[in-house]
């Protein structure tokens, strides 16, 4: 069920993992046939006597572990191309992954990912980062808004996104400096 949510939604998971996809719906191809065998009889000694039964269960339980060990190792990669991913979990960053494009589903991530900031402000049609935004309603408004059609790899834009908060901020503390002074 965990796996089928995942390869059955979304498109961004299918092309960045075609071989586990398409090894996951013969699976579930094979699996829903075998259970319309099972449900076909109505005592349990029957199922067991169904011819190759046991050994397509475990055959499949076998191709299932090995598509949740690819997945792991891909999340492993993603993870450490931007580091602030091992902040979600594995479901949440799947999430984030799969809608990569969806910006305004993304923003309850923002919270686990950024201490301090619990959205990001975007341009009318969600392509363009154009700052930051605090649970108190702060609002931290880049000094160079980041595209998402530009760099359209979650990875590359988040560490923009980063990065532009660090150099938005560090302009605006020593824009603050020398306005006290």
């Amino acid at each position: 069920v965990y796996l089928d949510g995942i390869f059955s939604g979304s498109s961004d998971i299918k092309a960045l993992l075609p071989v586990e996809t398409s090894r996951f719906a013969s699976i579930s191809t094979e699996f829903l046939n075998l259970m319309k065998r099972v449900s076909k009889s109505p005592l349990v000694l029957e199922i067991l006597n169904i011819q190759g039964g046991q050994k397509s269960l475990e055959r499949l339980a076998d191709l299932l572990n090995k598509i949740q060990k690819a997945l792991g190792e891909y999340l492993e990669r993603e993870r450490s191309s931007f580091p602030r991913f091992y902040f979600v979990g594995d479901e949440d960053l799947l999430e984030i992954i799969g809608n990569s494009k969806n910006l305004p589903r993304l923003q309850k991530h923002f919270k686990k990912m950024f201490a301090g900031v619990s959205s990001i402000l975007l341009n009318e049609d969600n392509t363009i980062v154009k700052g930051i935004a605090s649970r108190e309603g702060e609002e931290v408004v880049f000094n160079k808004p980041i595209s998402t059609v530009e760099n359209p790899k979650i990875n590359d834009w988040l560490a923009l996104v980063e990065n532009e908060m660090r150099m938005t901020l560090a302009q605006n503390l020593a824009q603050a400096v020398q306005d006290m002074n």
